[in-house]
């Protein structure tokens, strides 16, 4: 697939790859690069993008968040939200604005594992 394209007002290159194409490009680099790293750490695909979502979102998801991101339905989310929390990788809490909302955050021992992914990214050996 070529990766020919032009340059914006700024001089930055631009692609000019129909979106349907730079999304089989970013599944096949998903397929061979991410895959074989959560194999390695026995991470799910759906458990990559939970803890990718609570380290990018510092103040929680809730649950129908995490749902959205991993792209589970209601009962297959619960079930991971609930694997995470028994392997203390996330924790819930009441919301403080509405208790009646449960925001999960990531754990100390989440953060740990999501920079462990981080380093064996940056070093795939």
């Amino acid at each position: 697939m070529s990766s020919a394209g032009t340059r914006d007002d700024a001089g930055a290159q631009t692609s000019s790859r129909p979106p349907f194409v730079a999304v089989l490009e970013a599944d096949a680099l998903v397929v061979d690069t991410l895959l074989p790293v959560l194999d390695r750490f026995g991470i799910s695909i759906e458990t990559f993008r939970a803890l990718a979502l609570l380290h990018e979102r510092p103040d929680g998801a809730t649950v129908g968040e995490v749902g959205r991101r991993t792209g589970t339905r209601a009962a297959s989310t619960s079930r991971l939200v609930d694997r995470l929390v028994s392997e203390n990788l996330v924790y819930r809490r009441a919301d403080t604005l509405d208790r009646r909302r449960i925001v999960m955050h990531l754990s100390q021992t989440g953060a740990e594992r999501w920079q462990e992914l981080v380093e064996a990214f940056a070093d795939p050996s």
